[in-house]
């Protein structure tokens, strides 16, 4: 057992050495955008003749423009062949699907296009396509911190996808060099340099178009509770092209989405919002049909029905009506399936629980994957006996379905337990159902974690500046200027 110990500690010293290795990157501030998956072929160009070094670091001409193609383990142009991975450089900008990038194009062995960086110019890419056309200076000065942050924090698991965020929606929206606009890189550069941290570490800086009034708490959204992601009510009141909405949804639709979340119900009869958080945002729908009742996490369900069809979790206009009744020739309701099975949240245990081999080599792998901090980390190595803990944390975020016979009361060190207040449930809210649709009404759009773009720039017209925004939709967390 001490040998297994010392390979295992042996394995942590490796990653944070490989943390820290990251972490250096991160600070040189180079991004890496994946703007294709792997594919057949790739068409580039550039005002200036383009340059490739292959696998070999042997330099080729390209021309202004390439149009590329994948033969195994090479790079084919025209009737040149050059091994993978490969970097490729222009005079000028280069482009990509009709749009122009600052920094270099890399290409891996799978023939997937990155464009790499430096932070500061990605931001340039950044703000335009995700603040808008703002000419607030506090807002577009605030999104630059956040997004800034959001990119590095994510550089820090490149070493497990080849790159750091991809240009869609999944992380940041970006769309190189051809939507720079003067406000957006004055924002960017009177903020080089500035992320917001909590504890030392960069902090987890989602963000939303409109929170609806009240942004949510991450530990209703996507389980993990984090102290600076606690639902906040906003300060002023404000407008926005989706202060409410209304979405009719079929229900087939409906059925759909449930059967993306094995929650099948039979035909659904009825859609009872069963638990609210404290801002009024529903946590919890339960579907009651003819084969029985299912409860799942809304934003679950908002995400599996569409996320554009379903603006947001913060549901208004519902009806107080019973529930609907099952007993007319229909099977009996069974129990309720809660399908994101909240788990309890005390601190990490310290008990002398033994760990099997297949547990230990699982731990490795996961620690490998940088699933973990270099905090969670350095705590392993100081109290071996939470290793065990720290595998069901792991398996918990590698999307594994742990019961709670199984998972035993772990979670994050150092994070205090819970919201400040309870959700409400039995609150008895139903959808309405009209003609076979079930009809949603509903203020904001997003999943409600963080900041919410139109509440920030509300405030930044009121005077606030953009250390104050930050400090509001991430309480306790701080700007800090890395060098």
């Amino acid at each position: 057992m001490k040998n297994k110990y010392k390979i295992f500690v042996y394995t942590i010293f490796e990653i944070l050495f490989l943390f820290l290795l990251f972490q250096n990157q991160a600070q040189a501030r180079d991004i890496y955008v994946r703007l294709s998956g792997p594919s057949g072929k790739i068409a580039i160009s550039s005002g200036g003749n383009m340059t490739l070094i292959d696998a070999g670091k042997k330099k080729h001409s390209l021309g202004k423009s390439a149009t590329l193609t994948r033969s195994g383990a090479f790079v084919v142009s025209g009737k040149n062949k050059y091994s993978l991975p490969a970097r490729i450089s222009g005079g000028e900008l280069l482009s990509f699907n009709g749009r122009k990038y600052r920094g270099v194009f890399l290409l891996t062995k799978d023939f997937t296009l990155i464009n790499a960086l430096d932070v500061e110019d990605y931001l340039r890419g950044v703000l335009p396509a995700e603040a808008g056309s703002s000419q607030s200076v506090e807002y577009l000065k605030t999104h630059a911190i956040i997004s800034r942050t959001f990119a590095l924090r994510q550089s820090l698991s490149r070493n497990s996808r080849g790159y750091d965020v991809t240009d869609g929606t999944s992380d940041q929206v970006y769309k190189g060099a051809g939507i720079e606009t003067s406000a957006a890189d004055k924002a960017v550069r009177a903020t080089v340099g500035e992320v917001l941290t909590y504890g030392g570490d960069l902090a987890f800086t989602p963000y939303h178009s409109d929170s609806g009034g009240h942004t949510a708490n991450n530990a209703q959204v996507w389980v993990q509770d984090i102290p600076y992601l606690r639902g906040v009510k906003e300060p002023v009141s404000y407008s926005s092209p989706n202060s409410s909405w209304t979405a009719k949804v079929s229900s087939s639709q409906v059925q759909a989405a449930l059967s993306k979340l094995k929650a099948t119900v039979g035909a659904v009869r009825e859609i009872r919002v069963s638990e609210l958080d404290k801002g009024g945002r529903a946590v919890r729908l339960t579907f009651v049909g003819s084969g029985g009742n299912a409860t799942v996490r809304a934003g679950d369900f908002r995400t599996a029905i569409g996320p554009n069809i379903l603006k947001s979790t913060m549901l208004t206009d519902m009806t107080k009506a019973p529930l609907a009744d099952n007993s007319r020739g229909a099977p009996p309701p069974r129990s309720p399936v809660v399908i994101d099975k909240p788990t309890p949240a005390p601190p990490v245990p310290t008990s002398d629980a033994r760990m099997t081999e297949r547990e230990e080599e699982k731990l490795s792998r996961m620690t490998r994957d940088g699933v973990f901090t270099a905090s969670e980390l350095m705590d392993m190595l100081k109290n071996p006996k939470k290793l065990k803990g720290y595998l069901y944390i792991g398996l918990q975020r590698s999307g594994v379905d742990i019961t709670p016979k199984t998972l035993p009361d772990v979670r994050m060190p150092d994070i205090p337990q819970g919201d400040d207040s309870p959700g409400r449930t039995d609150v008895g809210g139903v959808i309405v159902n009209a003609s076979g649709s079930f009809v949603f009404h509903g203020r904001g759009w997003g999943h409600g974690v963080g900041l919410s773009q139109w509440g920030a720039k509300t405030l930044s017209e009121q005077g606030w500046t953009a250390e104050r925004i930050l400090e509001h939709y991430y309480s306790g967390a701080k700007v800090k200027k890395i060098k």
